[in-house]
């Protein structure tokens, strides 16, 4: 966690939820994406964090935006962010979305279905469209290969009836899944990338777009990410598998990364006991999964959690769950969490790195206090 996040929590005792920003640290992550990815122009997933405070931040960096709805695309608008920097990233759109996307002046749609690129050929005529592509998802922490995206055979099919329904079919996009950890489920995704590509050419359909997704990890329970040795592993795959076919306008979708790290949650504990069901004492906050924590479902994204106030104490294995009255409020029942045997109820938890994916997924379900945002230049 950021020490600028640390010392204002340990110098404003307050009532939790709070999540703190440090504005500082997405800076560094901007501009280290830009370093180490070179030529890749990021559009930050808005779907990752959509705050005012770091659109703001972002858009002044210099960034474009991928958008998943018509909602975070006026959330742009409202700001000022000129449309040339926007995408309808989303392959499932409504038709009056669609329009409006079009009529406030997105020329970037995303597709991976004939009926999709249909709507889009009525609703933003002549508009530049790519589509997304399957690709593997292993050694993701939070995979994305089953609900979106098409066979390379069907992309190949649809990129050219694109053409014929006078939209402007310039490239393709994948997601090898958020919090990526293997470099080998990247390769495999370029390489079948260059060979559509290398197919379309063949077709006279010369390709020049490829939106490489998100997937670039922040560093959770899983371990550190060196984002240099990273960034500089898939451009070189880019370079050796595209040769020629190299493409001119190489995009990104970067959410976690840009923003993950930024933040802290700090959280209390509301109750400490034994179920009956188990000698593993559990530990229940006034954070879960349907007030922040969406992403510990089936235990995917391991976040560091540490305890206020406690240094060398001895620490125990324990369950940890949400405050809601439902059963799957379950945070980590399986990997098990050590934190201080002398633990109370009341004391302060920080969860990390928590900037990203955690108060977009906040909900009203059981009227539980929401997380209040502070935000640090």
């Amino acid at each position: 966690m950021t020490k600028k996040c640390l010392n204002w929590l340990n110098d404003n005792i307050k009532n939790s939820p709070r999540l703190v920003y440090d504005l500082e640290d997405i800076k560094r992550n901007y501009f280290n994406f830009l370093k180490y990815f070179e030529k890749v122009k990021p559009y930050y997933a808005v779907k990752a964090n959509p705050n005012k405070n770091i659109l703001k931040l972002l858009s002044k960096l210099g960034s474009n935006f991928d958008c998943a709805s018509i909602k975070e695309i006026l959330d742009c608008k409202k700001l000022n962010i000129n449309s040339a920097k926007l995408s309808f990233g989303n392959t499932i759109k409504k038709s009056s979305d669609i329009k409006k996307a079009y009529n406030l002046g997105i020329n970037l749609f995303a597709f991976d279905c004939e009926a999709e690129l249909e709507k889009i050929a009525k609703n933003a005529p002549g508009t530049k469209v790519y589509c997304r592509i399957q690709v593997p998802n292993g050694g993701a922490e939070w995979p994305l290969s089953k609900k979106f995206g098409c066979t390379p055979n069907l992309a190949e099919k649809l990129l050219i009836k694109a053409k014929y329904l006078a939209l402007k079919p310039i490239g393709i996009s994948f997601h090898v899944g958020s919090q990526q950890l293997s470099i080998n489920t990247w390769k495999k995704a370029i390489i079948i990338s260059s060979i559509i590509f290398q197919n379309m050419n063949k077709k006279n359909l010369k390709l020049y777009f490829l939106n490489i997704g998100g997937g670039m990890p922040s560093d959770y329970k899983s371990g550190k990410n060196d984002i240099e040795k990273y960034g500089k592993n898939i451009i070189s795959l880019l370079k050796d598998k595209f040769k020629n076919f190299f493409p001119r306008e190489i995009i990104a979708e970067p959410g976690r990364y840009l923003v993950a790290s930024s933040g802290v949650l700090e959280c209390e504990v509301i109750l400490i006991k034994k179920t009956g069901l188990s000698s593993i004492k559990w530990i229940y906050l006034d954070v879960g999964r349907y007030n922040g924590l969406a992403e510990t479902e089936g235990e995917a994204i391991k976040y560091n959690i540490e305890a206020k106030d406690y240094q060398k104490e001895k620490k125990i294995k324990y369950i940890l769950a949400g405050p809601s009255c439902d059963g799957h409020d379950v945070l980590y029942q399986k990997n098990y969490y050590h934190l201080p045997k002398d633990l109370k109820i009341g004391d302060k938890i920080r969860i990390y790195p928590a900037g990203a994916y955690t108060t977009a997924y906040q909900t009203d379900f059981n009227g539980i206090k929401k997380i209040k945002q502070i935000f640090l230049d």
